[in-house]
């Protein structure tokens, strides 16, 4: 027991040295998160935006974690919005180099939908990767990249018209820019 009390702070006290970054998440989608069937159609923006928090660990690995919100809008025929909230938990490995640190990532992420009329089973899980660049500058530090999120099978909904279908898209990639302190 004494071991396991001594492994358990020394753990505890490593985890504790480590820097922690919080900061903000934002980009753009290269396609829309929902595809429109019928007499609906999507007219989404393309824009997220959300906290991010990393924490570094050794030998130029990183876990992060980001809450993502994007506004999704559709039409039938007036126009209507919902919510889209992503939560990608991710590992990160940093090349090594100086200035520059160029990063792979990949991990769970997790969908969720909301306000969108009888929408059954608004959340969906999947498995996000990419990569990009981070430039440190002090404390400040500024990262763009590409993120490749692969969802289960998107759910399909009948919104208030027999015609009209709204199902998730299983991909999308998205351009990110972060800045963490």
């Amino acid at each position: 027991m004494k071991q396991f009390s001594a492994l358990l702070f020394l753990l505890a006290a490593s985890a504790a040295a480590q820097p922690l970054h919080f900061g903000l998440r934002g980009g753009f989608a290269l396609q829309d998160v929902i595809d429109s069937r019928g007499n609906l159609r999507a007219a989404s923006s393309h824009w997220t935006l959300g906290p991010t928090a990393e924490l570094s660990l050794p030998f130029g690995f990183a876990a992060g974690a980001d809450l993502l919100y994007r506004r999704l809008e559709y039409q039938d025929p007036a126009s209507k919005t919902a919510n889209s909230w992503t939560v990608p938990l991710l590992l990160k490995y940093y090349l090594p180099g100086d200035g520059a640190r160029y990063f792979l990532e990949a991990g769970p992420s997790f969908r969720s939908l909301g306000n969108l009329p009888r929408l059954e089973g608004g959340a969906t899980k999947g498995f996000a990767m990419g990569a990009g660049v981070r430039f440190g500058a002090g404390l400040a530090r500024f990262s763009m990249g590409l993120r490749y999120s692969r969802y289960g099978e998107g759910r399909g909904t009948d919104v208030n018209a027999p015609a009209g279908t709204l199902r998730t898209k299983e991909n999308q990639v998205d351009l990110l820019f972060g800045l963490t302190f």
